[in-house]
């Protein structure tokens, strides 16, 4: 309820209308992209900049989170072989060692 209150009254103070400009070279002298200027609030053009940045950031979590359940696929694949191949050198009558028994 806070978070929200100080958001409203963000809202309510900073109605200043603001003129967004992209690009880096002047559009003037190119007719065929036009972008139109329409003024904003301020406040949504800083509420709009936070939520991009937490959507971006948000992005670059769930890349990285799959990346990582990847990683322990791969890790996983690895150790049963391993533990197959420990196994068979181990032979059928040396029984798994006390250390390596999975517990239930």
């Amino acid at each position: 309820m806070l978070v929200l209150a100080v958001v409203i009254l963000f809202c309510f103070q900073n109605q200043d209308r603001v003129i967004l400009h992209f690009l880096l070279i002047p559009v003037e002298n190119y007719h065929w992209f036009e972008i139109p200027r329409v003024p904003l609030p301020l406040f949504s053009v800083v509420l709009c900049s936070i939520f991009l940045g937490i959507f971006i950031g948000l992005m670059g979590e769930v890349y990285r989170r799959f990346q990582l359940k990847k990683t322990l696929r791969q890790k996983q694949k690895t150790i049963e072989r391993l533990e197959r191949e420990m196994q068979s050198l181990r032979g059928p009558d040396l029984g798994e060692s006390s250390f390596l028994k999975k517990e239930s």
